[in-house]
């Protein structure tokens, strides 16, 4: 077939293509209903399918830590507008955490996985 007789965008109808009410049933027709469930241990699971969510009943980690490499920051201390500088009152590893103190208008050097500072609850992240 020529480019010419190609289907485009600009055509007004696409002879070929299937109707959106098609397509949903022909996906349903191949979709089985898995309608029982086994409990296994969780290291047999894999390549399984949950039947429901499984919800851990403790936090993990138990901390709320740094999901990136930054400057953990009081958003309270950020402006409404435009720049501002911060001064750094020390670092934050994983495994390392700060001990100090932030105060206002300071930041806190973190990594990705750090515990996040007393006193701190925003990252910019260090592209920014």
């Amino acid at each position: 077939m020529s480019i010419d007789k190609q289907p485009s965008c600009n055509d007004s109808f696409e002879a070929e293509a299937v109707r959106v009410d098609d397509a949903l049933r022909a996906i349903l027709v191949r979709t089985p209903v898995i309608a029982e469930h086994e409990k296994l241990p969780l290291r047999d699971g894999l390549h399984r399918v949950l039947s429901h969510d499984i919800l851990s009943p403790l936090d993990v980690p138990a901390h709320n830590n740094s999901a990136m490499d930054g400057y953990a920051l009081a958003s309270r201390d950020l402006p409404a507008e435009g720049n501002k500088l911060f001064r750094l009152a020390g670092k934050a590893y994983a495994g390392a955490p700060f001990t100090g103190e932030c105060g206002e208008n300071e930041c806190i050097r973190v990594m990705t996985g750090a515990v996040m500072p007393d006193q701190t609850d925003t990252v910019v992240i260090q592209e920014d």
